[in-house]
């Protein structure tokens, strides 16, 4: 069986929120001699019309685009324009590359890199020059050990008093945490955070949580997912 053998030219689809974005890397792209037509999506639905009209060779698609998740729109991207290759990029996350591959993705590249090296990447996808492309430098959005315990409890529908049972904490060292968990991934509440951490692959495989009795407690009902 031959080797695929990529046009040498091609288009590009930019799907993201900020206009910044798309005016600022449109210009970038004009000067590149193999694109032969830039494309625009700021929203998740329309981006997947434009990649089955278009057929575009690479979709620089964000983590984020507005309330939507960049890793459904690329799994989407795949599902309805499957010969299209999506690259991930972001200016404030990361996503695993296991995370990135479960969507579809040939890779993933962070706004901040040079642009020399950000225009590269895309060529790099869009020609099929490498299976998979890493530009991630810096762990953007990390938690620290303790929260990705907390994150991966709350993702089991433990209760900050029962994350504080497991894992030897106060309840208010638990709510202080938290707290930070909900800060460093830009949400409001628990299944966003647990959402968010699915998405970018912050969360292991669920296990069961383990229980803990004390001599006077007593059997207590089946855990509720905390709101």
């Amino acid at each position: 069986m031959g080797v695929v053998k990529f046009p040498a030219r091609g288009s590009v689809l930019l799907v993201d929120n900020q206009d910044l974005i798309h005016v600022g890397l449109r210009v970038v792209l004009q000067r590149q001699d193999w694109v032969t037509r830039i494309i625009g999506a700021r929203r998740g639905a329309d981006a997947v019309l434009l990649a089955e009209r278009h057929g575009p060779r690479v979709a620089v698609v964000d983590l984020f685009v507005g309330d939507e998740f960049g890793t459904e729109i690329s799994a989407a991207i795949c599902e309805r324009a499957s010969d299209v290759r999506v690259l991930l990029t972001s200016s404030a996350r990361s996503i695993t590359q296991h995370a990135a591959r479960e969507a579809g993705a040939f890779g993933f590249v962070a706004k901040d890199v040079p642009a020399t090296e950000f225009v590269n990447s895309i060529r790099t996808v869009a020609m099929g020059e490498d299976p998979f492309v890493w530009r991630s430098d810096v762990a953007r959005g990390a938690l620290s050990g303790r929260q990705q315990q907390i994150l991966e409890l709350m993702a089991q529908g433990a209760t900050n008093r029962t994350i504080a049972q497991i894992l030897g904490l106060s309840v208010d060292t638990v709510k202080h945490h938290t707290t930070l968990i909900y800060r460093r991934l830009e949400v409001r509440n628990r299944a966003a955070a647990v959402h968010h951490g699915q998405q970018l692959g912050l969360l292991q495989p669920a296990v069961r949580v383990p229980q803990r009795h004390t001599a006077e407690a007593t059997p207590s009902p089946p855990m509720q997912r905390a709101a």
